[in-house]
């Protein structure tokens, strides 16, 4: 069984409105889909999200798709949210791509702040393919990683979120092009942080991704 990491970008038009909700808020930090159920008629959702709870309630209840939810908290800045929303195209056309024939989506999926969604999907090569067609016009959708499916998505796991985002922003950037489009400075800038603390969690994302490759 093969498994694909992939990131879509939407657009203004075609990003989920849970998603837009939070993205580019500075009220929240971190969004992650945890599980979900999805039928012709709705979606349920159940979100794990770092930031502002009562900020989170404010904008869910806006929304004219969502017909229940219920924020649950962890902590002061962490929290669950149950779901449950009539899903609009082109989403459910995604969700339909994703959960059919012998395909499972491996949680959890990020959401990014920058309207991406990246997740790991697996299942039979030929259904793959056909869910990689499938996308609908407005997304656009990147290929990160073709394996074999071994149960886990363990160089991913082996991350925290916060190094993940600052590797995202190291590449994006250009840190790791040849030559070398951006240094720490510009890194730390983008996140909002100091060159040192920039430095410092992208040693040990790396360190972590090679002690991963077993050389």
């Amino acid at each position: 069984m093969k498994s694909l990491r992939l990131t879509l970008q939407f657009d203004e038009e075609t990003v989920h409105p849970l998603h837009r909700l939070v993205a580019g808020h500075d009220a929240f930090e971190q969004y992650h889909l945890v599980h979900w159920n999805h039928t012709d008629d709705e979606t349920v959702f159940v979100f794990h999200v770092v930031g502002d709870p009562d900020a989170y309630r404010e904008e869910l209840s806006t929304l004219s798709t969502v017909t229940e939810f219920e924020v649950a908290p962890i902590n002061d800045r962490s929290f669950y949210v149950y779901a449950r929303d009539r899903a609009p195209l082109p989403w459910r056309v995604l969700l339909d791509s994703y959960t059919e024939r012998s395909l499972i989506v491996i949680p959890p999926v990020e959401y990014g702040m920058d309207h991406s969604l990246r997740f790991t999907v697996a299942g039979d090569p030929d259904d793959l393919q056909a869910a990689v067609a499938a996308v609908p016009d407005g997304i656009e959708l990147t290929v990160d990683r073709i394996s074999e499916y071994a149960g886990g998505d363990a160089t991913v796991t082996a991350l925290t979120d916060r190094q993940r985002e600052v590797l995202r922003v190291a590449r994006r950037l250009g840190y790791y092009t040849v030559p070398r489009e951006a240094g720490v400075r510009a890194v730390a800038a983008e996140l909002g942080c100091a060159p040192g603390v920039a430095a410092e969690h992208l040693q040990k994302a790396e360190s972590r991704l090679v002690d991963r490759l077993h050389l």
